[in-house]
């Protein structure tokens, strides 16, 4: 067993059983590391930057799950530990290398403690998922799929990325087309489309396993890391949000009844 009693559940959910349209989850939530892989051999500086998670976005959900009154559910360890939103035979589904970073602790695992980390921590969170959103859809709940993350102000060569925040798409991206214009309309700041990535089937997992695969509508978005370090911060995005977000939905809904 990887996981031992006193470390942490890899699932936290804020209200679980809601009525709201929106479901939100966030990959790269947490930086916890379990205590039997003693840090993955990295010293403090690495274990708390951008290579372990999304820095800022939890606390922008949360918030968010307070406004909207939605399901959100995150993941509570390190992307350095499994990365969730990676495919099980993706390379960098559990990383050896980050941002010219060793990761001592992935160096040379065996298919046991790849197996380990995949079913005590990578498949608690997708199963969690994939279970609230069917008994959502059994019982006829709308259901507008979430993925939030950040991303950091400077690419490794040093190009400074112009973007607030970017929407990530790929297949049936209706939804996240309105958004991105609701949301070009109300904030007059570059955002991305498909940057500082693109949604792609190859390497990305979440919005591809659980909007995809059941044709929800979704948003994938990125917020920069250095708009939301602070409290202050996080709670401005949050209710930005949480005033954008229903109003791309009315317009979704005319749209669908076009």
């Amino acid at each position: 067993m990887l996981l031992r009693q006193h470390d942490p559940n890899p699932v936290s959910i804020m209200n679980e059983k809601s009525l709201s349209p929106f479901f939100m989850v966030c990959d790269h939530a947490g930086y916890a590391i379990p205590d039997q892989l003693k840090d993955l051999g990295l010293p403090e500086k690495d274990r708390y930057r951008h290579i372990a998670w999304d820095i800022g976005i939890k606390n922008v959900g949360e918030q968010l799950s307070k406004l909207l009154g939605a399901t959100f559910i995150t993941q509570t360890y390190s992307r350095l530990v499994i990365d969730c939103n990676r495919g099980e035979n993706n390379l960098s589904l559990i990383a050896e290398k980050s941002d010219n970073s060793l990761i001592k602790g992935n160096q040379n695992l065996s298919s046991e403690q790849k197996h380990d980390r995949i079913n005590e921590i990578y498949s608690p969170y997708h199963h969690t998922i994939s279970t609230l959103i069917d008994e959502r859809l059994a019982t006829n709940i709308q259901t507008i799929f979430i993925s939030l993350h950040s991303f950091t102000p400077v690419m490794n060569d040093g190009f400074q990325r112009p973007w607030h925040a970017g929407i990530l798409h790929g297949r049936n991206n209706q939804f996240s087309m309105i958004f991105k214009e609701i949301l070009e309309e109300n904030y007059h700041y570059p955002i991305g489309d498909n940057e500082p990535y693109a949604l792609t089937e190859q390497n990305d997992y979440t919005v591809p396993t659980h909007a995809y695969q059941r044709n929800l509508p979704y948003l994938e978005l990125e917020i920069r890391q250095d708009l939301i370090t602070s409290t202050d911060q996080q709670f401005e995005w949050a209710e930005r949000l949480s005033l954008l977000l229903p109003m791309a939905l009315k317009e979704y809904q005319t749209q669908c009844k076009l």
